[in-house]
């Protein structure tokens, strides 16, 4: 399975405007002709001014025919003359990911979020882990067999991890969703405490592979699947 993980960096007081046209235009448009929308956020904590959206491909291939659909749409296109007016638009960033076989999602066909957490907001820990050439497969060992199941079992709801595929290599890209903030800083504090964890510690430290880690903190927006 393939994600394609868009980041748009807007001009200060420009985004509600284009966040305003994707909703009424662009969104609707991209749901008849592309992959499902796998979720939508602004970011919060990080570049703000940002939001960071996912669409997932079981078969990559058919994103060209949907790209040239959605060109011939009305929809699109009205969408794509508000874009252009408001000027909104500073950086753009595409990433493909793959997802790993632990990944919650593992295909785009029949996603449907289901909402493990309490409460009823959402904030989510955006990862991006950049490691040393040839040092990723042994980090993602360990933690599949140290890291993960203690994460599990005590921090929210785990909503993807990917390698990126297309973009900058030697790079993991993940996901979890918590209450809030408070929910997650009392979450990962009892992590870092537990045996577990320590054992995670001991199985990456002679691997030196962690080159940058990179983390934001975002929350969905309304049309979000995921919130």
């Amino acid at each position: 399975m393939y994600v394609e993980q868009r980041q748009y960096t807007f001009h200060p007081g420009k985004m509600p405007l284009w966040m305003d046209a994707y909703q009424s235009l662009g969104g609707p448009a991209s749901a008849r002709h592309m992959g499902p929308l796998l979720g939508f956020f602004q970011v919060e904590v990080g570049t703000i001014n940002r939001v960071v959206f996912l669409r997932g491909w079981d078969d990559i291939d058919a994103r060209e025919a949907g790209l040239a659909a959605r060109e011939a749409d009305p929809d699109w296109q009205a969408f794509r003359k508000r874009s252009a007016e408001a000027g909104a638009l500073a950086q753009q960033e595409v990433k493909f990911l793959k997802t790993v076989p632990f990944s919650p999602i593992t295909q785009a066909k029949g996603f449907q979020f289901k909402r493990e957490i309490g409460g009823t907001g959402m904030f989510v820990d955006h990862r991006t882990y950049d490691f040393h050439p040839g040092k990723m497969a042994g980090w993602l060992e360990a933690y599949e067999k140290y890291g993960l199941p203690v994460q599990k079992r005590m921090l929210g709801q785990l909503l993807l991890f990917a390698v990126t595929e297309i973009g900058p290599i030697n790079q993991v890209v993940f996901m979890w969703a918590y209450e809030g903030l408070g929910d997650r800083d009392r979450r990962r504090t009892a992590m870092m405490s537990d045996p577990g964890w320590a054992e995670f510690g001991k199985a990456i430290a002679p691997l030196g592979a962690l080159k940058q880690q990179t983390v934001m903190e975002m929350k969905p927006t309304a049309f979000s699947p995921v919130k």
